[in-house]
């Protein structure tokens, strides 16, 4: 299967997900649509980007305040910190704030890499019972269609959850213990759980934060690829993600670029928001 072929099978599932056609996403002005009943979620605004074409979907009544804000925003500057400032202006009043960019990357028979690593087990929601949901956040345990895991000495060091997400897709969620990191047991998940995707008949799908770069590299070495970024609101307060995440390879010195006294200092800590 071909890019345009991946790209044609998820097309209906983008317009449901949406309530959009991808034929109506523009590079600039970027529109703004009123939801309706067709878009999935609760979200009051979702924006997504493909191809560097971009549209937002609006509760009705948000619309028209939205409309001057994204007038001025072209794609790649509505898919960054400053277009979810922008947005947040307007949705912080109804007690929403903006989250993402988050990349969307999907896999099919033609990009998802082999299984070669025998150390995932396919296990049942029994079996994670014990799971620190603390540690496992990006997983779904409670009412995935497919679990695998990696234990090492009885605990659990890594897991993959698929969670059915509507026709043909089905998502990845990934998470690796702290201790258990960098050796490869976060691929070795992935890749298991999308070939079981795809033996099921479906197309994989994986959602990353743009800010995390070791995440951002497991799936893709896992044969996803980047198809859509996704901005939308999310109840409560303006949340932000966290500086990037990783280096440019093992043992690289990265240093803050601003001194500490030019931090923002208004960034109050997670434990704050409740």
């Amino acid at each position: 299967m071909s890019d345009l072929s991946l790209r044609a099978s998820i097309e209906s599932w983008t317009e449901k997900r949406y309530g959009v056609p991808v034929s109506a996403l523009k590079p600039d002005p970027v529109p703004v649509f009123p939801a309706d009943e067709s878009a999935a979620g609760d979200a009051p605004l979702r924006a997504v980007m493909v191809g560097g074409a971009a549209a937002v979907v609006a509760r009705p009544d948000m619309v028209d305040r939205i409309e001057p804000v994204v007038a001025g925003l072209p794609p790649d500057l509505l898919f960054s910190p400053l277009g979810c400032y922008e947005l947040a202006r307007v949705t912080l009043s109804d007690g929403f704030g903006i989250w993402g960019p988050t990349w969307l990357l999907f896999g099919d028979d033609s990009t998802v890499s082999p299984v070669t690593d025998d150390r995932p087990v396919q296990v049942s929601e029994d079996d994670l019972a014990d799971a620190d949901r603390g540690v496992f956040w990006h997983t779904h345990i409670e009412g995935s269609v497919g679990r695998f895991a990696v234990f090492e000495d009885g605990r659990l060091a890594a897991l993959a959850t698929v969670e059915d997400k509507g026709e043909p897709v089905w998502e990845i969620g990934m998470d690796v213990a702290p201790g258990a990191k960098g050796r490869g047991l976060g691929r070795a998940v992935v890749v298991a759980a999308a070939n079981w995707i795809l033996r099921n008949g479906r197309v994989a799908m994986a959602s990353v934060g743009s800010f995390n770069v070791p995440s951002a590299r497991t799936l893709r070495s896992a044969g996803l690829r980047y198809f859509m970024s996704d901005v939308r609101a999310v109840k409560g307060p303006f949340r932000l993600p966290p500086q990037p995440l990783g280096s440019p390879y093992s043992g690289a010195e990265i240093y803050d670029y601003y001194p500490r006294w030019a931090m923002n200092r208004d960034i109050r800590p997670r434990e704050a928001a409740g």
